[in-house]
């Protein structure tokens, strides 16, 4: 009898075990779907954060982040998911910046159902993930925007400290191009570039397509062709038909500070003119050119804060994006300081001084003349125009 009972002990024991055995690895199923589901959800949050802040200058950053947590499985409203992005982010107290304009947050939840946690009364659990993403300055300095033609470098490019992008061929001829990083979208012919270029990338969009063409008033006093002996100081407005320095020009032309819309006409300078202009931004409409092509000193600097809506600061040159004729910017001793704005026309750079930050985005791009390529965006009010996001969190 005895040993009956104790068969029978015995036996309950394991019954007993085996459910709590059964219990422990369903809680463990469950709870290593849940972990796998967070990973999943984090992924997405981080991904519509980055898509979101890419949109602040460009978009809407709301439907850009919806978009791409749908592209992630997770879409808001459906399967008992939530996606909710917000500018600034909800949770400002996470951060010790005040100033949170260039920040989105994603929060990405979902009412995951359970598999064994039912039998205790369980049927879902909420599953959330957060992040936060930060538009901050790109680390892209030359962008060739079209599909063919791609840079040419006929001399030596130095951008040690920001990046380039070819959205076709990058053709190195009689120069060298070295830079913090090199990408190109067909191919690379010849050798001399630092470091070895990453063949194959996807093509990258306009940097810049955010800026707004100003609009055009009425016509200033134009005093073009510009030949004055003592010099010439232009205020800033629109000049109808552009600005021309005549080739024989001997006098000083001065810019003072602001925006100069160039409206069916841009700017030419031949001959030995020396031209300067600290704080100024230059707008090309359609049927103008920028063609610098003295032997004189040219020394200009992009305005430091928005010359006007829709501009930010760090805009020297902005031709229309409906304007196709090339920009030649090839003076005897050349010095900007600012973006090179041409996205639908080819641009001709020749040699420069070094100076803080040069931004190229154009067409198609020829170096003609060795250039430093400086990245240093201190002096600009919001930093570096080109943009890039960021995941800080």
């Amino acid at each position: 009898m005895k040993r009956y009972r104790k068969n029978g002990q015995a036996l309950i024991l394991v019954a007993f075990g085996l459910l709590v055995l059964t219990g422990v690895v369903g809680l463990g199923i469950d709870m290593g779907y849940l972990r796998y589901l967070k990973r999943r959800l984090q992924t997405a949050a981080d991904s519509a954060a980055i898509a979101g802040a890419s949109e602040l200058k460009t978009g809407d950053y709301r439907a850009a982040a919806l978009s791409d947590s749908k592209s992630n499985s997770f879409e808001d409203g459906v399967n008992g998911v939530t996606v909710s992005p917000s500018h600034p982010p909800a949770d400002a107290g996470a951060f010790k910046t005040g100033d949170l304009s260039n920040y989105v947050e994603v929060q990405v939840q979902q009412q995951a159902p359970t598999f064994f946690m039912r039998v205790f009364g369980v049927n879902s659990a909420t599953i959330s993930a957060t992040a936060v993403a930060y538009l901050g300055n790109s680390k892209g300095c030359v962008y060739a925007l079209g599909p063919l033609g791609g840079i040419n470098v006929n001399a030596t490019v130095n951008a040690p400290n920001c990046g380039v992008i070819d959205n076709a061929v990058l053709s190195v001829g009689g120069g060298c191009i070295n830079a913090a990083s090199i990408g190109v979208v067909l191919n690379l012919l010849g050798g001399c570039a630092t470091p070895p270029p990453v063949v194959g990338i996807a093509t990258t969009p306009d940097p810049l397509a955010y800026l707004i063409a100003p609009g055009i008033g009425a016509c200033v006093k134009n005093p073009s062709p510009i030949n004055n002996p003592a010099g010439t100081v232009l205020t800033p407005g629109t000049y109808c038909g552009g600005i021309n320095v005549a080739a024989g020009n001997t006098g000083p032309v001065t810019f003072l500070p602001g925006l100069y819309v160039l409206n069916g006409g841009g700017v030419s300078v031949q001959g030995n003119s020396n031209l300067t202009g600290n704080g100024v931004t230059f707008y090309v409409t359609p049927g103008g050119s920028v063609q610098l092509n003295g032997t004189g000193n040219v020394t200009l600097t992009a305005s430091t804060d928005a010359p006007a809506a829709g501009i930010p600061g760090g805009i020297l040159f902005f031709q229309d994006r409906g304007n196709n004729q090339g920009a030649n910017l090839q003076a005897g001793n050349l010095l900007l300081t600012g973006a090179l704005y041409f996205p639908s026309a080819p641009l001709t750079l020749g040699g420069g001084g070094a100076t803080d930050y040069v931004i190229v985005v154009a067409d198609t791009i020829n170096f003609n003349g060795n250039i430093d390529i400086g990245a240093n965006y201190s002096t600009i009010t919001g930093g570096s125009p080109v943009k890039a996001a960021v995941l800080v969190q």
